[in-house]
């Protein structure tokens, strides 16, 4: 069976910084798979290439077997496929958060108004704002408005999602509103590429953990393996400083 994400000896450099280095990697549908590892280790850049917002330098990327290419004339499209949800949100601060929601399916897959409206309305309720539904994103809290753009990369129906540092920007007691909506799409069978920070999320979620340093993956594995038995050393000072 085709992975949903799949990766073969992808590497990006900028400048002479490594940021990534011979990654290869198939995320199956279905699959949770959390990258943990310290600031620059490359998490941030291995999801900007799966969705095309950079280009390696060498390697492959696919998306069920469709080569990622960022010069490709439907890169757009192939882009639609896998909702990303960044650090900071993101949203258009003139819209409401409906009409944010609504927005993409709108322009890009062509639904009339009034579907994409219903649509956008189901998923704010299945995170958990449905309540925000009229209001703009400069009266939402930082949780509020992950949740929304979580909603919004879901309202383009991807076959994958990608979470960067989802959780980074906000607030600790705001952390636990976007945790429990990820738990949840990883229940439903949603197939995810997460970079955090949130190693109890990790644990708990993730079907494989992979602990990245200096653009390469060190270790990969389980979370029990990775957390309680991890075989690098690398990965044993890190863990030992976050845990």
């Amino acid at each position: 069976m085709t992975a949903r994400i799949s990766l073969r000896g992808v590497s990006k450099r900028y400048g002479d910084v490594v940021a990534l280095e011979g990654i290869d990697l198939d995320v199956a549908k279905g699959e949770v798979v959390v990258c943990i590892g310290p600031s620059g280790s490359g998490k941030s850049t291995l999801l900007r290439c799966v969705n095309g917002l950079e280009e390696a330098d060498e390697g492959t990327v696919e998306l069920e077997g469709e080569r990622v290419e960022v010069l490709r004339p439907d890169i757009d499209r192939l882009r639609a496929e896998v909702g990303m949800v960044f650090q900071h949100f993101h949203l258009f601060p003139h819209l409401t958060a409906l009409e944010n929601v609504a927005l993409a399916p709108r322009l890009v897959r062509g639904k009339p108004r009034a579907e994409a409206e219903r649509h956008a309305v189901a998923l704010l309720e299945r995170v958990g704002v449905a309540d925000k539904r009229d209001v703009h994103p400069e009266m939402l809290s930082g949780g509020q408005k992950q949740r929304v753009a979580i909603a919004r990369a879901l309202a383009m129906e991807p076959i994958a999602m990608l979470f960067d540092e989802p959780t980074s920007a906000l607030d600790p007691e705001m952390v636990g509103e976007v945790l429990g909506v990820m738990r949840q799409l990883a229940g439903e069978g949603m197939t995810m590429l997460v970079a955090s920070h949130e190693m109890g999320f990790a644990r708990e979620v993730a079907h494989r953990v992979l602990f990245l340093d200096h653009g390469r993956i060190v270790e990969a594995g389980t979370p029990a393996q990775i957390f309680d038995s991890p075989r690098e050393e690398r990965t044993r000072t890190f863990l030992s400083k976050v845990l």
